[in-house]
């Protein structure tokens, strides 16, 4: 799983016309000011000059042309918002609106990878295992409590209480959850849910199926399909996204190298506090025994159990 060098194009691109498309409307808004409010180019004409002034100076030799400069700029700018606020204009209506302010729609904050790129890449990622079809369909504006047997939904309003509570304070509380229970009993339903709200507040989540997961993993470590660069991104992200969620653990051929892995991704997430959400049918008996005790007691120490307890639902 990892991006073409022609989509990884097609990201930059948009970048590049989202970018253009912002300064050229605060462009247009600039002399729509100018125009209605003369004063405000006047004002724009002098930082010009003093800047230009300033430039000329220091070429010339002038060590401290540059001197009170910052102070003066400042001063003329608050003097051009308060006569925009004074003539019912935002006090920011000439400034460019960029969609994402942190890289200004260049994708990069220095050398690195902004937060927005990140996440497009995720979604581009999503996009090629068709989960975010899933999530159209599989979140919390789509989950019924009614479908549940009588017997369980008392229980499933805890959980479901749970996983909002989860998202709502995702900001702001470190947690971690494990979701225990039968096939088609809600899980991998309960987990959608919580990566579209989570996804839904511009935060990053990574979502594998156990078996991808570590085929992802070996893929980087003993580099199998020789895209070293891409196999590297897709690890990385398993490590730094704000959201991992690992579904059906279990599923997988289970080995010496997927406990190691699964231990170092649970240790390494909890070190960095991001939130990891897994789901098995296994309980917790046959996980200590498939993935050895020291991964077990992780789980039961840092994660908050929730049992699902239905009968398969997909059959209804």
């Amino acid at each position: 799983m990892a991006l073409t060098e022609g989509q990884y194009k097609d990201i930059m691109d948009g970048y590049e016309r989202r970018r253009n498309e912002s300064e050229e409307s605060a462009r247009h808004r600039k002399m729509e000011i100018h125009a209605k409010l003369p004063y405000s180019k006047s004002l724009d004409d002098r930082i010009a000059d003093i800047s230009a002034d300033a430039a000329k100076r220091y070429i010339q030799g002038d060590r401290d042309a540059f001197a009170g400069l910052k102070e003066e700029i400042a001063s003329l700018v608050e003097e051009k918002k308060k006569l925009l606020s004074d003539n019912g204009f935002p006090s920011d209506y000439l400034e460019v609106k960029y969609t994402c302010p942190d890289c200004k729609d260049t994708g990069y904050i220095g050398p690195a990878k902004c937060h927005c790129l990140k996440q497009r890449i995720i979604n581009e990622l999503y996009q090629q295992s068709s989960i975010m079809d899933v999530l159209k369909k599989e979140n919390f504006n789509s989950f019924r409590l009614d479908i549940y047997p009588n017997y369980v939904q008392s229980e499933m309003q805890t959980v479901y209480n749970n996983a909002k509570d989860f998202v709502d304070k995702f900001a702001n509380v470190y947690r971690n959850m494990l979701f225990l229970g039968n096939v088609g009993s809600g899980k991998t339903f309960l987990s959608n849910c919580i990566a579209k709200a989570v996804l839904d507040k511009g935060y990053s989540v990574v979502y594998f199926s156990a078996f991808r997961l570590f085929d992802t993993l070996a893929q980087h470590v003993f580099n199998k399909n020789g895209d070293e660069d891409s196999a590297s991104e897709v690890y990385q992200s398993i490590f730094n996204a704000d959201l991992l969620i690992i579904d059906d653990l279990g599923t997988e051929n289970t080995n010496s190298f997927t406990r190691t892995q699964l231990f170092l991704i649970i240790n390494e997430r909890d070190l960095r506090r991001h939130s990891t959400i897994i789901s098995s049918n296994l309980s917790l008996q046959r996980l200590q025994d498939e993935y050895t005790e020291r991964v077990s007691s992780r789980l039961i120490s840092g994660y908050d159990i929730f049992k699902f307890n239905s009968t398969d639902l997909r059959l209804k």
